[in-house]
This record gives C-alpha cells, sequence and structure tokens, in this order.
C-alpha cells in the first residue's frame, strides 16, 4: 500500500512531518485531588496536620502517537489520582509510625522532601516525565494548594 494510502495518524511519527503539539490536560476544569499533609519543620500553623483539595493541571509536548494524540490523559490522571485521599509526609516524619500502628499506613504517601506544592509540582513531573513515552518532550505541572498558592515548572 502506498505511503500516500495510510492515514497519517497511523503513521509513526516522524512520518507525520509536524512540529511538537501541546496538550493541557485541566486547564479549564482541573484535576481535583484531596489530601492530607503537614510540613514537619515548619513553624507555624502548617506543622499540624491538615489537608486541601489540590488543583492539579498538566501541560504535555511531544510529537502525535500512532494513536493521533500526545498521550493518553488516563496515563496521566492515573498518576495524579495515587495521591487522591492520602497523606503525604516527609521521611522521617512521627506520623509515619502512628499511621502503621493504626493499620492506616496504605494511606501514605513518604516523600524524600516537604509535602509542599512546590515539591509535589516537581516530583509529579519527574514521575510523568519517566512513565510517558519517548515522543513526550517537554512536562509542566501546576499543583494549586488554594487560590493563593499555586506552584508550578517552567
Amino acid at each position: 500500500m502506498p505511503l500516500a494510502s495510510i492515514p497519517q495518524y497511523c503513521l509513526p511519527p516522524q512520518s507525520l512531518g509536524l512540529t511538537p503539539r501541546t496538550l493541557h490536560i485541566g486547564r479549564g476544569s482541573p484535576i481535583r485531588i484531596s489530601a492530607g499533609h503537614r510540613l514537619l519543620h515548619h513553624d507555624g500553623k502548617c506543622a499540624r496536620p491538615h489537608g486541601h483539595n489540590y488543583e492539579i493541571t498538566a501541560k504535555i509536548t511531544g510529537y502525535l502517537g500512532r494513536e493521533g494524540w500526545v498521550v493518553d490523559k488516563g496515563s496521566v490522571t492515573g498518576v495524579f489520582s495515587e495521591w487522591d485521599h492520602r497523606f503525604l509526609v516527609e521521611e522521617g516524619d512521627p506520623l509515619i509510625e502512628a499511621f502503621e500502628a493504626s493499620g492506616d499506613d496504605d494511606a501514605l504517601v513518604v516523600l524524600e522532601q516537604p509535602p509542599t506544592a512546590e515539591v509535589m509540582s516537581v516530583l509529579l513531573e519527574k514521575r510523568l516525565e519517566t512513565d510517558l513515552p519517548d515522543t513526550v518532550t517537554d512536562v509542566s505541572v501546576q499543583v494549586r494548594e488554594s487560590g493563593e498558592l499555586c506552584a508550578e515548572g517552567f
């Protein structure tokens, strides 16, 4: 079958001859997750356990795959949902032992750094960069903790 008669969406990305495309996930309606955390080494009220209804958006740039998209939206939102209804703590937090003793250790997400919106944004970006196909060239994640606080990559 001549190449010209094959639908372009069935061809590998390099045969499309297109520039990279950007997929915005959650731009008009952010992906929402509810999670608790605390900032162990903070002197203020954020040292106490509390939670937020986080709003997360992602900008994924790359080349179209055989499916005709940059990435499957579910592969991105699935990463976000791993933190939904979980409690995020930093390694070494005494709350880890309390969760384990109560049998709720499956509700914990233990991070190497403090669970701030900034750190969450970086970690989600790194996870997506690892998990998404090689056709992806850039990942940016925005984590909004409240109407007053939002962190994103460049």
